[in-house]
């Protein structure tokens, strides 16, 4: 680990305005996120439950209520992904920001000379570094990519906060990494929320790693290469060479529909054939989704709950058809147990096309074949979706967003002073302050 760490630490990074603007959209998105999923009840449940336990001072963004540092990172962590509304990267296979934002959020708090300069800088270095991890990483098939690779990010942010050596960076990536969790896709796919905790685990991970390598733990040789190369995952190459050029964070894509981000190229391409052709769902025979592995595995008809239906194609295709609707509103109880959804559901069916698994996850396509009653049938293929690398986005587009996602959390000045602060993030010389403008903005 020791060639990674030296090019982490040792490859000064350009910081130009496009980066500048890019970081931006991250923090706005990421923080959007955390503010929704920190509102979500059961988070509010786990808020009050980890209270009865312990208190501390720390405070959180989206709550009133004051956690140990643990305890903070770990709702933090989890609210980050309740929603399904978080940034990604596809060359990661996961969400970087939501593995290393918290960890700043933290430090930010509790040190007020912390900067909007600073953070840009320690952030980018994170970022991509996490991206590599993921990069690097081949995890077994049916591991679920939150809690993995993501703990060495989490750990790389506080080694960067603090100006580690790549000798101390080496050191923490190998503790680390013994605290990488055992984690399930099915969990997802069942609507099993302990899937959200698995970012939780790996901010707390890297905390605990942090603290263990300043306090002369040592892991054993070679412990990230055994653990993600053997024990999670089928390899682990560390010889891939690290491209600290910048390039992983403005190759990231941002959510316009609160779905797994493999429910949104089927989605986008149903959508355009419905509007395109004038089609009267009524008049629907079958829908036939193919798309690549990873996301032909969301073919549940009828999800139980919120979390399951995010990830299943068949529910987000009907739920739109009947409701014109792919925000987080969606996910309640009358539109999952909806008969008319759920019977357009039942005649949608996802298939694996093997071909479409050749340039992933460069490309994440799918084929829509809708066949209507008369026999006539409409298809159509697409490769990305909105808010992807190739469907670049921008500040206004995140901004719209969310302000619709939190109108009912926030109050119209909150929305607006954040959206300031975070435009102004260059020039802010106390990252921290953040959090007081969001809770100081919570509607009663």
């Amino acid at each position: 680990m020791y060639a990674i760490a030296n090019h982490i630490i040792n490859t000064p990074l350009k910081i130009e305005k496009e980066l500048i603007d890019v970081v931006k959209m991250t923090f706005l998105d990421t923080l959007s996120a955390l503010i929704i999923g920190m509102n979500e009840e059961e988070q509010k449940l786990l808020v009050q439950t980890l209270q009865t336990f312990e208190t501390g001072g720390q405070k959180i963004p989206g709550n009133h209520a004051t956690l140990s540092l643990m305890d903070a990172a770990f709702v933090m962590g989890t609210a980050s992904v309740a929603v399904e509304l978080d940034e990604g990267n596809q060359w990661s296979k996961g969400h970087p920001s939501v593995h290393i934002f918290p960890v700043f959020l933290l430090h930010a708090s509790q040190n007020s000379s912390y900067t909007g300069e600073q953070f840009i800088y320690d952030f980018v270095q994170s970022y991509e570094a996490t991206t590599h991890f993921g990069k690097i990483t081949n995890l077994k098939s049916f591991l679920h990519a939150h809690g993995t690779w993501g703990v060495l990010g989490s750990a790389t942010a506080l080694a960067i906060i603090h100006n580690a050596d790549e000798d101390t960076l080496a050191r923490l990536l190998d503790i680390a990494a013994t605290f990488a969790t055992p984690t399930q896709w099915t969990a997802a796919l069942e609507g099993a929320q302990v899937r959200n905790v698995y970012i939780a685990e790996s901010i707390i991970g890297g905390i605990r790693a942090w603290q263990l390598t300043k306090s002369n733990f040592k892991a054993p040789n070679k412990n990230a290469e055994v653990i993600f190369g053997r024990i999670l995952g089928d390899s682990f190459d560390t010889t891939l060479p690290y491209k600290n050029e910048v390039e992983a964070i403005k190759k990231g894509y941002f959510k316009f529909h609160a779905f797994c981000r493999y429910v949104h190229v089927p989605l986008e391409v149903f959508q355009n054939l419905i509007l395109q052709h004038e089609i009267d769902i009524e008049n629907i025979e079958t829908v036939k989704v193919f798309t690549y592995e990873r996301a032909a595995t969301l073919h549940r008809k009828n999800p139980e709950n919120s979390l399951s239906s995010k990830f299943s194609i068949p529910f987000a295709l009907a739920a739109w058809a009947n409701t014109k609707r792919t925000d987080h509103g969606l996910f309640q109880k009358k539109y999952i147990e909806n008969v008319a959804i759920n019977q357009l559901a039942n005649r949608i069916t996802v298939y694996h096309d093997q071909d479409m698994d050749i340039n992933y996850p460069d490309v994440m396509p799918a084929k829509v074949e809708i066949q209507l009653k008369s026999g006539e049938i409409f298809e159509h293929r697409q490769d990305y979706a909105l808010g992807g690398p190739d469907k670049k986005t921008d500040f206004k587009a995140l901004e719209e967003k969310f302000k619709g996602n939190t109108k009912l959390i926030l109050t119209d000045e909150a929305q607006d002073e954040i959206v300031q602060f975070i435009k102004n993030l260059e020039t802010e010389t106390n990252l921290g302050r953040i959090i007081d403008i969001v809770n100081k903005g919570l509607r009663e």
